[in-house]
């Protein structure tokens, strides 16, 4: 039954990057911004209701959502659409065509990933899927509180040592992206400076990991422990969260539906539970949004009522659109691409090493990877899209998913990411269709899927930071209670 709706998902959003390119072509807003942004909306309901009701379909709501949320919400809201079609003008019009075309096709693109890497490697992703019967509390849990105390320590460190315990996650909440800033009165942390000292401050982000274990612990015999531990947990967590970043909004509101709300048991509870959780997260991503850069204390009601619907901040079209202008005419055009080979080997090899090393300070290993393809596109952003006259990067522009892997390994380099993006599709998928009962198969699949919504707004190796530590301690105890308890491999749930 999946396969049906895969195929469905797949034609629909060939079709909207049809309409779209034929709605740019003929320079028609309506037809390339809300045709496809309705008809993706109708594929993701689709796919949320089969995943909430059904128990169904984890890869396929997942897919939905990256494609709808980040690459076509933002043009298809009528309130927003002049913006959009204001910013996309002075873009050339082959680079509007291409851009919006690949990004109608996400949702094609990630599940045709997903479909392509399941086969020939699912015996290595049945390796990491333990059954049911041996994921138990009885196996999982005690490791699962001897990691939780480590990452619990690790993140403590940083927040005692310099954050005063919760004034740096409280200045964050309350200030959002103003306590980044230099001045002491918003400053979230005091630290001594150097790579070695904002990579120790770097372990603050791991409380994404720390909630992650948290919330499954929460229905272990030590959930009292958990209960005492709870206002620390959440406000670090909160302080990293609510920071003004909308994407870990995003990500850890995914994470938290698919453990509580994925659980068979939940039945319509999890419809009960939508009706004020979206409504709510919708608010928290609008403040996050329209007034971050001043913080919370410059929210008020009615500003925030008269904007509500000025949605923005998953502009992945236009991202596509600049990240492909990029990639023709500085990188193309100079030769500087990577040869196709090359470009492929790099991007298999390359990226899942210079993400595992990002939590290691460069002093400690001066050889881990720099990428200045970052910084050349920053500096085309702020100087051809925003029309300054700079050679300082201020600001961390986004070139979108596909537009990011041209610019750095060349023609083939989108391919690449999508066999790592259908390799993380297809793993936390097996462990839902195996398990949706079990604790652990769901929040081994959560943490996945947080990493992989994160990453599908803009394939960066900074997201591996937050969400590394869980996916390590999750694959190790599913290795060692497989270790410990071999069975054949696990028999995927038939999904109705």
């Amino acid at each position: 039954m999946n396969g049906y709706y895969h195929a469905l998902y797949i034609v629909a959003s060939a079709i909207c990057a049809i309409v779209a390119v034929s709605g740019i072509i003929a320079d028609v807003p309506m037809v390339y911004g809300i045709i496809p942004g309705v008809i993706g909306g109708i594929m993701f309901v689709i796919s949320a209701v089969r995943f909430f009701k059904h128990k169904a379909d984890l890869a396929g709501f997942v897919a939905n959502l990256c494609g709808f949320v980040y690459y076509q919400a933002y043009q298809a809201n009528p309130v927003m659409l002049p913006d959009f079609t204001a910013y996309v003008l002075p873009i050339p019009k082959q680079d509007q065509v291409l851009g919006i075309a690949l990004a109608n096709l996400t949702v094609a693109m990630l599940l045709g990933a997903y479909q392509a890497v399941s086969g020939p490697l699912g015996s290595l992703m049945d390796g990491f899927v333990p059954t049911p019967a041996a994921a138990t509390r009885e196996r999982i849990d005690r490791g699962m509180v001897f990691a939780f105390w480590i990452l619990f320590i690790l993140v403590a460190a940083p927040n005692v040592l310099f954050g005063k315990v919760v004034v740096r996650s409280y200045r964050s909440i309350v200030y959002q992206r103003l306590a980044w800033s230099e001045e002491d009165e918003f400053a979230g942390y005091e630290i001594w400076g150097g790579p070695l000292g904002h990579s120790v401050v770097n372990m603050a982000l791991w409380a994404s990991s720390l909630y992650l274990l948290w919330l499954y612990l929460l229905r272990s015999k030590h959930r009292v422990v958990m209960y005492v531990l709870s206002p620390l947990v959440l406000l670090w967590t909160a302080g990293v969260v609510m920071q003004g970043t909308r994407t870990y909004l995003v990500t850890m509101a995914v994470a938290t539906a698919i453990y509580l709300l994925g659980d068979s048991k939940s039945g319509a509870k999890a419809f009960y539970h939508a009706l004020w959780s979206i409504p709510l997260l919708f608010v928290m991503l609008q403040v996050s949004t329209l007034f971050r850069a001043e913080g919370l204390k410059s929210v008020n009601a009615p500003e925030l009522a008269s904007r509500i619907l000025e949605v923005s901040g998953n502009e992945g079209a236009t991202d596509e659109m600049d990240g492909i202008e990029f990639f023709r005419t500085e990188v193309a055009a100079r030769g500087t691409a990577p040869g196709p080979a090359l470009g492929f080997v790099r991007g298999l090899v390359e990226r899942p090493i210079e993400g595992l090393m990002m939590p290691i300070p460069r002093t400690l290993f001066p050889l881990k990877p720099y990428d200045k393809t970052g910084e050349e596109y920053n500096l085309f952003f702020e100087n051809v899209r925003l029309g300054m006259n700079t050679s300082e990067v201020f600001m961390g522009a986004s070139p979108g998913l596909i537009g990011r892997e041209l610019i750095k390994y060349g023609y083939l380099g989108p391919i690449t990411l999508l066999i790592w993006m259908g390799l993380i599709l297809g793993l936390a998928d097996r462990l839902y269709s195996v398990g949706s009962p079990s604790d652990f198969h769901r929040i081994f699949a959560a943490a996945l899927l947080a990493f992989f919504v994160a990453q599908a707004r803009d394939f960066a190796p900074v997201w591996f930071i937050p969400f590394l530590p869980a996916m390590i301690i999750f694959m190790y105890l599913a290795r060692n209670v497989k270790r410990i308890s071999p069975s054949a491999a696990p028999v995927r749930g038939t999904a109705p």
